[in-house]
C-alpha cells in the first residue's frame, strides 16, 4: 500500500520503537525509517533486530538496533545512553514491547501476573519517563503511543495483561494532562486480533476468530503500524490523551462466544 506521506515526513526526527524485531514493532519501524526517520529498535532478541535493520537496509533507509531488557532499569539507562549519544535525541517514542500467556484468571499465579504486568506496565512507565526526562521535555517536543489491547471490555484468558494495559491507558491520560505543558502528546492504539507469528504460537484458528470481528478479518502488522505512525506525524499534532481503536470493530461486540471457548479450551495450566 502506498503511504499517504511524504518521502520525508519524519526527516530530521528520531523514533524509538520497542519490541522492533517483529510483528507490529517491526513494521511500525520500517514505515517511519521509510518515511526519513532515523530509527532505533530496542528489544531483547538482538537477531531479530538485527533482521529488521537488514530490512531496513534494502529499502535504503535507517535502523540501528539496541538489544535490551526493558524490565531492567540499568539496562534502560544503557540503551538510552547509546540512543543519544549516536542519534542524539528521540521525538518519537513506540512503547509497543509487550507479551502474556493465556490462562483463565484462577490459573494464575501471583508472580505471573506480577510478571506480565512488569513487562507491560512497569516497563513501559520507566522508559516513557526516562525519555521524557533525558529528551523530551528538555526539547520542548515529543510523540508517545503505546499500544495496548481490544477488546478492552472483557478478554477471556487475558486477565493478567488486560489489567496491565488498562493501566497503560489511563496512564497515558495523565502524562498527556500533566506533560501538554511540555508540548509532549500521547497516545495509545489498541490493536485487535492481529495475525502474527506470535499470535499463531496461542493455537487458535484464525477462520474462527475472524467470525466475530465485524471486518472478518484478522489485522496485519502494517494495519497498526499505519495508525501508529499517524500519531506520531504533525498531522495528529492535536491529538493527546486518547486510545484510537485498530480492531475491524471487535470493541463494539466483545470478544465473542466462539472465541471465549476456543481460549478456555487452549488455555494452559497456571
Amino acid at each position: 500500500m502506498p503511504s499517504l506521506f511524504a518521502a520525508d515526513a519524519f526527516a530530521g526526527r528520531t523514533a524509538l520503537v520497542t519490541g522492533g524485531g517483529t510483528g507490529i514493532g517491526r513494521a511500525t519501524a520500517l514505515e517511519l525509517a521509510s518515511l526519513g526517520a532515523r530509527v532505533a529498535v530496542a528489544g531483547r532478541r538482538a537477531e531479530l533486530l538485527d533482521e529488521t535493520v537488514e530490512l531496513a537496509r534494502a529499502g535504503g533507509a535507517e535502523v540501528h538496533a539496541y538489544p535490551c531488557d526493558l524490565r531492567e532499569a540499568d539496562q534502560v539507562d544503557a540503551m538510552l545512553d547509546a540512543v543519544l549519544a549516536e542519534l542524539g535525541s528521540v521525538q518519537i517514542l513506540v512503547n509497543n514491547a509487550g507479551g502474556q500467556f493465556v490462562a483463565p484468571a484462577e490459573a494464575i499465579s501471583p508472580g505471573g501476573f506480577r510478571a506480565v504486568g512488569r513487562l507491560n506496565l512497569d516497563a513501559v512507565f520507566g522508559l516513557t519517563v526516562a525519555v521524557a526526562n533525558r529528551s523530551m521535555i528538555p526539547a520542548g517536543y515529543g510523540k508517545v503511543i503505546s499500544v495496548v489491547i481490544s477488546p478492552r471490555r472483557a478478554m477471556p484468558g487475558m486477565a493478567h495483561s488486560a489489567a496491565a494495559r488498562a493501566g497503560v491507558e489511563n496512564m497515558t491520560r495523565t502524562m498527556a494532562v500533566e506533560w501538554g505543558r511540555y508540548g509532549i502528546r500521547l497516545n495509545c492504539v489498541a490493536p485487535g486480533i492481529v495475525h502474527t507469528d506470535a499470535w499463531e504460537r496461542y493455537g487458535l484458528d484464525p477462520a474462527q476468530v475472524a467470525r466475530v470481528i465485524p471486518l472478518q478479518s484478522l489485522a496485519t502488522p502494517e494495519d497498526v503500524a499505519h495508525t501508529i505512525v499517524f500519531l506520531a506525524s504533525s498531522a495528529a499534532d492535536y491529538v493527546t490523551g486518547d486510545t484510537v481503536l485498530v480492531d475491524g470493530g471487535l470493541d463494539n461486540v466483545g470478544p465473542g462466544s466462539a472465541w471465549a471457548a476456543d481460549i478456555s479450551a487452549a488455555a494452559p495450566p497456571g
